[in-house]
């Protein structure tokens, strides 16, 4: 669970409901360059981490992967999200995963 005492919130960029999930990200004061990535269902965060925050339209635009990828009970789609399609990933894992 990431500490939410030592984060500064922004502002909310974007947040959603699809097939059930709902996605929030969050900009972030600190630390800088980051947002904050919810993806929670049924009420209950299943995933939170950090994020580039140039990247984070990413999660919006591979919502349907990131959610197949959930369901299968792996990274996949997050992997979709953060890759730079030079072979490099601003996702490297689930860092935060709440089960």
């Amino acid at each position: 669970m990431i500490d939410k005492d030592k984060i500064k919130i922004e502002k909310v960029a974007f947040e959603g409901e699809k097939r059930g999930y709902y996605f929030k990200a969050t900009y972030l004061e600190e630390p800088k360059g980051e947002a904050l990535i919810e993806i929670s269902k049924a009420g209950k965060i299943i995933r939170e981490f950090f994020f580039p925050a140039y990247k984070i339209f990413n999660i919006s635009a591979h919502a349907d992967d990131i959610i197949n990828g959930l369901e299968k009970e792996n990274d996949e789609g997050l992997l979709i999200a953060g890759s730079n399609g030079l072979g490099g990933n601003a996702y490297s894992g689930s860092k935060q995963e709440n089960e």
